[in-house]
């Protein structure tokens, strides 16, 4: 389920986190962990995994034209549930409806499996609605035990531009599942995220920059945070984001040249402060002390019943990320982030 707002376009989600601090200031005036391995079983075939796929699709329908919201995250897992629930919350609050895209059809890396939890990956192209322009969506599809089922767990739209993985197969069609500690990369799996959130919270000083590819989702997003907290200095008001990682796991699949792409999940904190934040009730003089406004947008994910936020406003982002990492034997090459997607997920402050 990759739920959307009604006329809010899942790719702009991706980014709202910086946009919704900006807005909250203007008004004013770490990683995850790699799936492991457990008893020896039967993994899925390239077969098997389109099944699971197309009962996704059809279950997915269905939900959403009955505006079913249990069953909508009984499809999920994951990040994936969290994003979805937090969409969902946000949009009936709003009294809008929640959309879902439109999928073409499917190409699966499948690797070949033998505990669990089992899991794919599948790049589909992905429209709004029907005949509507598309874009390459990735999703991964994973199954933590023998007592579970099939669920989505994760998905990222690609960067506009960027094709689709070159996901290496054997002449069975499986694809290669990557170690997490995997040492013949670039970078290891496991530290991938914390790489790159070290050049989205530290910049192009940092100590992680010569071996991260400058973008919207590295670089890019340093300096739209970093913007707003210029803007907010200069209005004596305190704005600061962080990237960490979470427990959610990370997926990696070896690539044709040697490398690897690496799906996972990261959470992007910003807080707004203002200058004189207040107690409550109180008043500075004659001037009653500013409350922190809380945009629309995020306005129904404010527990209900909460008091005004006077002392400070935190947005908390569940975001994943697609990542390109290349050989180690490729010697000028840099990890590269190739997709996103997310929502903010939890609004909180006092």
């Amino acid at each position: 389920m990759t739920a959307t707002f009604t006329g809010i376009p899942r790719a702009l989600l991706a980014i709202l986190g910086p946009l919704v601090a900006l807005g909250l200031l203007l008004s004013v005036q770490g990683c995850s962990t790699t799936a492991s391995a457990g008893t020896s079983v039967t993994g899925p075939t390239p077969a098997s995994a389109l099944g699971v796929f197309n009962s996704f699709v059809t279950a997915e329908k269905v939900a959403l034209a009955n505006h079913n919201e249990l069953l909508a995250l009984s499809l999920l897992a994951g990040s994936q549930y969290d994003i979805t629930a937090a969409a969902y919350t946000a949009a009936t609050t709003a009294g809008h409806p929640v959309t879902g895209p439109v999928y073409g059809r499917p190409t699966l890396y499948v690797p070949k499996l033998t505990a669990y939890p089992q899991w794919f990956m599948a790049t589909v192209p992905e429209s709004a609605a029907p005949g509507g322009p598309a874009r390459t969506a990735l999703l991964v599809f994973d199954r933590l035990d023998a007592e579970t089922t099939w669920a989505l767990s994760g998905s990222v739209l690609l960067n506009p531009g960027v094709p689709a993985p070159k996901v290496a197969a054997d002449s069975a069609g499986y694809a290669t599942a990557v170690p997490s500690a995997d040492s013949t990369l670039k970078l290891r799996p496991d530290v991938v995220g914390a790489t790159h959130a070290t050049v989205v919270d530290d910049g192009p000083s940092s100590a992680a920059a010569p071996a991260v590819q400058a973008g919207p989702q590295t670089t890019g997003l340093y300096q739209s945070n970093a913007a707003i907290a210029r803007q907010a200095a200069a209005q004596k008001t305190t704005y600061s984001w962080e990237l960490e990682g979470t427990s959610y796991p990370s997926f990696a699949l070896r690539t044709t040249d040697g490398g690897a792409v690496v799906f996972y999940t990261m959470t992007l904190a910003t807080s707004v402060v203002p200058a004189q934040p207040a107690a409550q009730g109180k008043t500075q003089g004659k001037t009653k002390l500013p409350v922190v406004p809380v945009p629309a947008a995020l306005q129904g994910l404010v527990p209900a019943g909460h008091p005004p936020f006077l002392h400070g406003l935190t947005v908390d982002s569940t975001f994943s990320y697609l990542a390109v990492d290349p050989a180690g034997t490729a010697q000028t090459a840099k990890l590269q982030v190739i997709g996103a997607g997310g929502v903010p997920t939890y609004v909180h402050g006092s």
